[in-house]
């Protein structure tokens, strides 16, 4: 993100969104700064942030998030979509969040840096976010609709989306309780039928924790392609399971082995499930 008006990448609602946070660096804001939640913080270094990044990644979330939407190239314009289920014991009280981003673009900055990831282009409605309360065990949707501005590639945009409590921890951040992401041209061809939508809640990974399998369930349409991809912490694929809905209730068992057959190690897993019908993930825990 750049903070001044007068350079490329500017975007005013980042910039809000930065001074809602009190300032990290000796009283005062920095860039670039990694500004992450549930840990101290710190470092303008960037070879210091995968590590702080995958120690976070590896801490449980109390939330499962789905995506879908639809977008129109022609328009321009799209709609999205979050269903954010509660699965922790007590009521979630945050704010939801939307963002727009744009990948790989090029431009030399004062600082030497010559190509910019995930650059915030538009946050929908706003950097402050809806405000939302999740009873335990409950689910919320929030819709909003969104557009693609003119210079921006929508083949390099990505829909963020993030829920995040409203209370300052004592190292100045907040915590983000889950997040998901969605590319913009995914959504193309959709066409928004709520009739279509698979509730989140009927996606799952049961049992979970887990010590010699578990076994995701999951609604689609009849003849829906799935795919589950199962990663460690540190982003490495370890499974792929895939297949086609023969019922409207599907399962599918991981029996806790990689691709090359042998029982992974104990620890913290993500999967993200993908269809025509829905995208999702969640986490697994392996004893």
């Amino acid at each position: 993100m750049h903070i001044r008006s007068g350079y490329p990448l500017y975007c005013a609602e980042a910039l809000q969104r930065m001074y809602t946070y009190r300032p990290p660096y000796n009283g005062g804001y920095a860039t670039p700064w990694l500004w992450y939640d549930g840990d101290q913080h710190g470092s303008y270094t960037y070879s210091q942030w995968q590590a702080k990044i995958v120690a976070r990644m590896n801490q449980p979330a109390p939330v499962t998030v789905t995506m879908w939407g639809d977008y129109s190239v022609t328009a321009g314009t799209g709609t999205i979509n979050a269903q954010f289920r509660n699965d922790g014991a007590t009521t979630l009280s945050g704010r939801v969040l939307f963002v727009i981003t744009e990948d790989s673009l090029y431009y030399s900055a004062p600082n030497g840096d010559l190509w910019h990831n995930q650059v915030a282009r538009d946050y929908i409605p706003n950097q402050n976010g809806q405000s939302v309360s999740i009873p335990a065990g409950d689910s919320v949707t929030v819709t909003y609709p969104f557009t693609i501005q003119t210079g921006w590639d929508e083949n390099r945009c990505d829909i963020i989306t993030f829920i995040q409590d409203t209370q300052f921890q004592a190292d100045s951040t907040k915590e983000v309780w889950q997040g998901g992401i969605k590319p913009v041209m995914e959504l193309v061809g959709v066409e928004e039928d709520k009739s279509e939508v698979v509730p989140v809640s009927m996606v799952s990974a049961a049992p979970n924790p887990c010590i010699k399998n578990t076994i995701f369930s999951f609604e689609l349409p009849i003849s829906t392609n799935y795919r589950i991809d199962i990663y460690d912490v540190s982003g490495r694929r370890v499974k792929s399971l895939q297949g086609i809905a023969h019922t409207t209730q599907e399962s599918v068992v991981w029996d806790i082995t990689n691709e090359q057959g042998s029982r992974i190690s104990a620890g913290v897993y993500m999967y993200r499930f993908e269809s025509d019908a829905l995208s999702t993930s969640g986490k697994i825990v392996v004893r």
